[in-house]
This record gives structure tokens, sequence and C-alpha cells, in this order.
């Protein structure tokens, strides 16, 4: 008999190593290693993959009978399920059930042949999962080891598209036992580090203008090696909750770069001095100013709901990380109020109430058509566990830089520009948000305001609710999502010189579908204008105002910041 001691709660541990599994009842136990992984050539959705995975019985009696091996797509290394039981942010990729005879110590490998599922994930660090006998069919010894993970990244990713998806990942994670990481604190994470990995890479091609670090790299240095470290520092510090995700990322890295030791060493050191100083510039930024919102006195004016929460009450203070100014692009105000243009405003809520409502009630019945539906969810992004708006638009950045090909230090450039574009929209956003304090539809169809407008072509419906429900909590006017998109279409209709680029876009919130857009510009009035379908932004606050004004933002970042070194000598 084996040795034992007790813990303190009086469970035993077993300190033999070498205890026979004669003395343990007869019960299988089946356990699973990925023997080979062929990755889908693209990263387009649907294309083809397969995987070898072998399962062996390390139990001591014979597992026998049908067992199914299911095989997933995930952003890390769990299979998330609702609480309905149906996966979330999560994809089946196949299923394969044979019927086995293992004797203890004998294996027997299943064949995956699977469709790509790329909507749940970022391209540069995913997992795939497969789990043995979901069913438990076959009694074992141990019923929860039968999950294995595999981290890939898809081919024709590099080390800044890696740290994009692992950015992502991470916050995905954090939103899974947090309320998340909203627009404003998001995309400032996002800008930082992509300041610093461009500053980092632009070190040693000494091709265009630095962001706030103009140095030059050590010679001999790994420009990957120093790219990786740059991410990670900046991802530690903004996000330590997920510093052993991000750790396990910076080791991945390494391995895969296979550079000389010293050099990977060199750059790793200079990476993380960048990150230093890049981190250094934003302290004192504002972005730590939570003072409270105080709504002032009058009828028309935004109003936090009981449980008393807002977000980003003094982000429009912020400094910005590219715009000259924040007064510079500000809209030129909210037009629809019922006391300076009621026609504008009842038109605009009638409007969210015939399209953006969940379900039918006594008093309206939804007039939005099933694509219209699909766009609001499409776009949405607003639960916690997701990559949330700005993280989209990275996701889908992503799969165009792969399809493109992009070289180490385009890929820089590119989420710089794009990450700087999406902070400065965010700042810009929640500045006309708290300026103009303009109410939500809810606020005015459901919750009494529509009643009391003095306005008799506007409905009071108490049981209206948006389809997206809950509406986030800060105002309306302007849309952050809207002025994401404008930004977001800004720097890649520059970056890619293509009013007319053409692509495919998925979405973690409709994993199945697939939408064709024929330009950035088309992509993003569907990113605006789902908030209308989703029945928390009225027109004015979308397609009208928020979208030029991140348009504008987004073309002044790629024509001013990280030009081409020749340009300026010229």
């Amino acid at each position: 008999m084996p040795q034992l001691q007790f813990t303190t709660d009086f469970n035993p541990v077993i300190t033999r190593q070498n205890v026979s599994t004669a003395a343990l009842p007869k019960l299988a136990d089946l356990k699973g290693t990925f023997k080979t992984i062929e990755l889908p050539n693209t990263i387009e959705f649907g294309d083809d993959g397969k995987v070898k995975f072998t399962v062996t019985n390390q139990g001591n009696a014979v597992a026998r009978g049908p067992i199914t091996v299911n095989l997933y797509i995930s952003t890390d290394g769990n299979i998330d399920r609702n609480a309905d039981g149906a996966l979330i942010n999560d994809a089946l990729l196949t299923s394969v059930t044979q019927d086995i005879k293992l004797r203890p110590g004998q294996s027997k490998t299943f064949t995956f042949k699977y469709s790509n599922r790329t909507s749940v994930v970022a391209p540069g660090a995913y997992n795939l999962i497969a789990e043995i006998d979901p069913q438990d069919t076959i009694a074992e010894r141990h019923e929860t080891n039968n999950v294995v993970s595999q981290h890939v990244s898809a081919p024709g990713t590099d080390v800044v598209i890696d740290w994009n998806a692992i950015a992502l990942n991470g916050i995905q994670e954090y939103g899974e036992t947090t309320s998340g990481l909203p627009p404003t604190l998001g995309s400032r994470l996002l800008a930082i580090m992509s300041a610093a990995v461009y500053d980092t890479i632009n070190a040693f091609e000494q091709t265009h203008t630095s962001y706030a670090v103009d140095a030059l790299a050590p010679v001999g240095a790994s420009i990957e090696a120093a790219a990786a470290a740059a991410a990670h520092r900046v991802l530690v510090e903004l996000l330590p909750s997920q510093a052993t995700l991000f750790n396990q990322q910076l080791v991945r890295s390494l391995i895969e770069i296979t550079d000389n030791p010293v050099d990977e060493a060199a750059g790793v050191a200079f990476g993380r001095s960048v990150a230093e100083q890049i981190l250094a510039s934003r302290v004192g930024d504002g972005s730590e100013n939570n003072a409270l919102y105080v709504p002032p006195e009058g009828e028309y004016i935004w109003r936090p709901g009981p449980d008393g929460t807002t977000v980003g009450q003094n982000w429009g203070k912020v400094t910005p990380f590219g715009i000259s100014s924040v007064e510079a692009f500000l809209p030129d105000g909210l037009d629809g109020r019922p006391d300076t243009n009621p026609e504008l405003y009842t038109q605009e809520i009638e409007e969210v109430r015939l399209f953006g409502g969940k379900n039918n009630t006594n008093v309206t019945t939804i007039a939005r058509s099933d694509d219209q539906t699909e766009i609001a969810i499409f776009w949405a992004y607003d639960r916690a566990d997701t990559f949330r708006p700005y993280g989209q638009l990275n996701q889908i950045t992503q799969e165009i830089a792969v399809r493109e090909g992009n070289t180490l230090g385009e890929n820089a450039r590119l989420f710089a520009q794009l990450h700087i574009a999406l902070a400065d929209a965010a700042i810009v956003a929640w500045r006309a948000k708290y300026e103009e304090m303009q109410p939500r539809p809810d606020d005015v169809i459901a919750e009494g305001f529509a009643a009391n407008d003095g306005i008799e072509a506007t409905v009071a419906d108490p049981d209206w609710e948006p389809l997206l429900a809950p509406t986030p909590p800060f105002p309306d006017y302007i849309s952050g999502h809207s002025t994401f998109g404008g930004a977001w279409a800004g720097v890649l209709t520059n970056f890619f010189d293509n009013p007319n680029y053409e692509f495919d876009a998925v979405s973690q919130e409709l994993p199945d579908i697939i939408r064709h857009y024929n330009s950035f510009y088309d992509a993003a009035f569907d990113d605006a204008i789902s908030r209308v379908y989703g029945g928390i932004h009225v027109r004015e606050a979308t397609v009208t105002d928020a979208l030029p004004t991140g348009l504008a933002i987004g073309e002044f970042i790629a024509q001013n910041l990280f030009v081409p070194v020749a340009d300026v000598i010229g």
C-alpha cells in the first residue's frame, strides 16, 4: 500500500509515484493528443483543414464501445457555453464517431476533415480543441480530463498579427469574468500597444517617421523578438489580469522566431524599452479621471439608469493620440431636439421605434427586415465577452492583412494607424456624448418622454425595448460604433489606396454568416446603421454625423502619421 500523508483539509495525497494501477478499480481512462494539424491554406471562412488526433487508453480496463470526438475552434483552451448549454464564442468544426476496443496502453487515431469557422477567432492566435466522449458513453476513472487544446496561428500571419490576436483574446477573456473593457479603455490599450510595436519595428527599418520614440535598433537584434516584447510589455501593464495568457504568448513567439539567442535577448530588451517609453508618454493623459457625471437640470437630458452606471463621462478630456485637437473634429452638434427641430426629432425617434425594437407590442409593429436584423446583430459586439466593437474592426483588418500578404513593417504601420484613429475617435465621440447629453431612444419611447413631449406624432410605448438591449450606459449622440467604423474606413481606404476594395467579413455574433462588402465605407455604413436597427441610437447620431466624423479622423491619421521618410526629406 502506498504511504499517505494528509493535508490540513484531510485530502489524502499519494507520495509514491510508482503506484500500480492494479490496486485501482478496473476502469478505462481515455486521454488524447494532437498527432498532426494541417491548417487551411488561407484564413477564408469554409476553407478545408485536417487534423489527426490520437486517443489512448491509460486506464486498467478495456475501453469498448462507440465514442465521439468533437473538434472545436476557440480563442482559448476552454469550451465556453451559455446558461442554456449553447456554444458561445466557440464553434464546432466537426465530429467523428467510431467503435473502439482499446486495451490498456492501446491507441486509436481519429481523422478530422473540417471547414474553417474563422468568425469566432482572430487569425493570429487561436486554439483547436478536441473533446473525447462528451456523452460519457464509456465509464472512465477521470471524466474531467477529456478536453485537449492546441494553440495555432493561421498561415501567413506574423508577429504583429499574432500579438493583435492575443490582445483580442485577452480582452475577451477579461470580459468573461468582468464587465469588460469598454470602447474607451479598450481603444486606448490597443493604441498604446500598436504604437509601441510600430516604433520598435520602425527603429529597425527606418523607412517612416516614428510616433513617439525615434530610436535606432541595436545592431544584430531580432526585430521579431523586439516587436513581441514591446506588445507584451504594454499588455501586461494595461491588462495585468491576463498576464499569464500574455506570458505564454511571449514564450511561443520566442520559440517560433528561432533567431540567435543573443540577438533575441537584445531584441527583447530593446522592445521593452520602447514600450516603456510609449507607456510613459501616456501617463497623465486624463484617462484616469473618474469624476462623477452629474446631469444638469432640464428635460431632454440623458440620465443614468437605476444603478447609476456611467461610462466615459470624462473621456472627451483625454489627450488625443494623433489628431490636432478634439475640437477640430467634433460634429456640428445635435439638431434633432424636440425644442429646436421637432420634425427631425419625431422622424428619428419613430424610425427607431419601428425598426429598432426587439418584439411587437400592443402599440408597435416592428418593420425591420431580416437583413436589417442580421446587420444589427452582426456588428453588435456589445457583450463583455467578445472582441468588442474596436476589436471586431481589428479582427477584420487582420484577415485583410493576411490576404494581402503584408510585410512586417506594413502590418506595424497599418495597425498603428488603425488603433490611433480608433482611440481618437473614442475621445471625440465621448466628448460629444457628454456635451450633448442626448437621451437614448428607449428613454424617449419607453420611459415616458414621448408621452409628455407635447408632440402628437411621437408614440409612447412602455412595453418597447431595443433589439440590442440593454442600452449601453452613456448618451446617444454620437455613436461610438459609428465613429469607429468611419475611422476604420478612413485608415484602410487610404492604406490600400482603393475606395472600392471588396472583401468578406465575419462576426463572432453570427458565426455562420458571411457579409460581402464592395468597399470599406460600405462596411462602415452598415456598422453605423446597425445601431439604429438595434434600437440604441437615432440616425443623426450614427450615419449622419458620427460616420463622417470618424472618416475624417481616419483620413487625417492615415495622411499625417507614419509618412515615408523620403517624403519628409524631399
